[in-house]
């Protein structure tokens, strides 16, 4: 989260793809970063990959998706 908030999305991702395990909490700051930046499309294919991992996703990962969508 804290790369998404000074705005470096690469270095965001390849952290969160780092982790050795990825809750819905990790998961949420990706949305929530993807959502921020504008990046809808990369937050629903996010949004897919968490749900193939059987990550079982809460109210906030709904409003980061709702979130991403509006922009």
């Amino acid at each position: 989260n804290m790369y998404g908030k000074c705005g470096s999305l690469g270095d965001a991702r390849r952290t969160f793809d780092r982790m050795s395990k990825q809750d819905v909490i990790s998961w949420n700051s990706m949305l929530t970063v993807c959502s921020q930046h504008g990046q809808a499309k990369e937050a629903l294919q996010l949004f897919r990959q968490l749900q193939l991992e059987g990550v079982i996703p809460n109210k906030l990962t709904f409003i980061s998706i709702l979130s991403a969508c509006s922009h």
